[in-house]
């Protein structure tokens, strides 16, 4: 196991023990990580936020409200970023 890999191991339980009942999602928060699940979970280990916030134009967010979400997920636990890339916590 490489440094990176062992950074991103730790980071990710890190974040999925932040994630909690005390951190629920509201709808749009919700339905934002639902569309990433679905797009990069299965494919890629990590995307760039510029990606996400076209994936979540998908939705009908809009950029700036795609860069709150983004926000808002990142500080509640379910998405965490490594240099310029954003993780799905497990």
């Amino acid at each position: 196991m490489t440094d990176d890999t062992r950074t991103v191991s730790v980071l990710a339980s890190v974040y999925s023990c932040m994630r909690n009942q005390q951190t629920p999602l509201e709808p749009t928060e919700k339905d934002a990580l639902e569309r990433l699940r679905e797009e990069y979970k299965p494919v890629v280990e990590s995307f760039s936020r510029e990606v996400a916030v076209d994936t979540l134009g998908e939705i009908d967010l809009d950029a700036p409200v795609a860069h709150g979400v983004l926000d808002r997920l990142l500080s509640k636990g379910y998405l965490y970023a490594v240099d310029d890339d954003l993780h799905i916590t497990d």
